[in-house]
């Protein structure tokens, strides 16, 4: 006897759309198909949408989930609805210091960030981080805190890390905001994640039980000896910064934006490959990439490009056996009008995030959502929708990348896939899944399925369930 069985759902099996039925025993799924055995649960999904779960191969679940608890500015529109946020926030006698995330200037249709000074009506630290975690701004307040009365209110990149003792999580924290984030994966459909990590993170994972599949991938700068284990996936390094922060190592602009030339990349990476851990490097901007491609051309072990977005064809040449993993929502700012246009010209529209290309060439695409904002439907309508041949893929090719891709960068074969022996980790949709693409957006997961187990039901939604025995 089966242990669940999936009914009638509309299955994404072997690359195509099929009316089928799917039989879980244990934490495998054994049998696909028109099924008559028997199953201690029956769900009639009633032409539901079955997909493998989502895995988001670029995730910070801290941050999401402190997102969620601190201040979320990720849906402001205007500069003065931000401003608000702060100041009712600032109003609650429980804050002492008030950590906002995800203010984007170019979502107000605007090209100036956020300033000091309209934050210094507020006598309460006031540390607000733009959407790409690039860069905060400061209030008088919290500069005073920090000792840095001097500075204009914003810091980037590396001087982030003066913000430490200001807004540091403690242990329960870190837990809260973890717990925060699973559930977030669950209504997604994602059912594992490659979650970059700090230390203090990193030993607060060890007394957890996640109930999403969590590969950690620390800091390079955070790593210390014992963080290798079974759930673990190499280092996270940087080469550069952001587009929105203009931080990015492009051409044209400031040469102190690369972090690290050939020589000192290569240095760091082998020190990691020495203990038998891969590299992902952070690289957005065209110099980073080809530092990243060249170290990596002969690495001993498989290593990713986390967001590799400003490209062209001789770059794509020198890939070789190296992960891409990108961000498809991402494009939501490469529209024309849009952020990308203004920071680096209409030129780069077309040119960036070419993953047709990439998939053209054969090449590892995996997608991540990087948070901003987490979801993988999301992202996958930005794939399939945008105005560019170079960059527009197929809803199949899309959710490959956000599923068997991730398995494989992940080394975890039994993952990512509907098919005989794999392991049960599926994400059930609604029936039109895709067919609207305008609707992909806000697309959620009806039922998450982790393991073999009913990990998450969506309250709005009733499922016929049959149980015997």
């Amino acid at each position: 006897m089966l242990d669940l069985l999936l009914r009638n759902g509309r299955v994404l099996h072997e690359g195509k759309f099929e009316e089928e039925d799917v039989g879980i025993k244990g934490n495998r799924i054994v049998k696909i198909g028109v099924i008559a055995e028997q199953a201690s649960k029956e769900v009639d999904l009633e032409g539901r949408t079955v997909l493998p779960g989502f895995i988001d191969s670029h995730a910070h679940m801290l941050h999401l989930g402190l997102q969620k608890l601190r201040l979320d500015l990720s849906e402001c529109e205007t500069r003065e609805e931000v401003i608000e946020k702060a100041r009712n926030r600032a109003n609650d006698p429980g804050t002492k210091v008030i950590v906002g995330y995800g203010w984007d200037e170019s979502a107000w249709g605007e090209t100036d960030y956020l300033r000091k000074d309209e934050l210094d009506f507020i006598e309460k630290p006031v540390v607000m981080y733009r959407r790409d975690g690039h860069m905060a701004t400061l209030n008088s307040a919290a500069l005073r805190k920090l000792g840095l009365e001097s500075r204009d209110g914003i810091l980037k990149e590396g001087d982030l890390d003066l913000l430490d003792a200001l807004v540091s999580p403690d242990p329960a924290e870190i837990t809260a905001a973890l717990e925060v984030a699973f559930n977030m994966a669950l209504r997604e459909g994602v059912t594992a994640v490659r979650d970059y990590v700090d230390r203090a993170t990193a030993l607060v994972y060890s007394s957890l039980n996640p109930p999403i599949r969590v590969y950690r991938s620390i800091y390079a700068d955070e790593y210390f000896e014992g963080f290798q284990g079974e759930s673990s996936w190499g280092v996270k390094a940087f080469l550069d910064g952001s587009i929105g922060a203009r931080t990015a190592a492009h051409e044209g602009w400031p040469d102190s934006n690369l972090k690290m030339d050939d020589a000192q990349f290569a240095k760091l990476a082998t020190s990691f490959w020495e203990r038998g851990m891969p590299v992902a490097v952070h690289a957005i901007g065209d110099r980073a990439i080809s530092v990243a491609l060249r170290v990596f051309q002969n690495a001993p072990l498989r290593n990713s490009v986390e967001h590799f977005e400003l490209v062209n064809d001789e770059m794509l040449d020198e890939v070789g056996n190296t992960f891409i993993s990108a961000q498809p929502n991402f494009l939501q700012w490469a529209l024309p009008g849009g952020l990308y246009e203004s920071r680096l010209g209409k030129g780069w529209l077309e040119q960036n995030n070419p993953f047709h290309e990439i998939l053209a060439r054969g090449l590892d695409l995996a997608f991540g959502s990087d948070c901003m904002p987490f979801g993988p439907s999301y992202g996958i309508y930005y794939a399939v929708s945008s105005p560019y041949s170079r960059q527009r893929i197929t809803l199949e090719q899309a959710i490959e990348c956000y599923t068997k891709a991730g398995a494989k960068l992940l080394g975890a074969p039994l993952l990512g896939t509907i098919r005989e022996g794999s392991y049960a980790d599926i994400a059930v949709f609604g029936a039109d899944y895709g067919r609207n693409v305008e609707g992909l957006r806000s697309e959620k997961s009806q039922m998450t399925i982790v393991n073999g187990r009913i990990a998450y039901v969506r309250s709005a939604d009733r499922f016929l369930v049959n149980e015997s025995g």
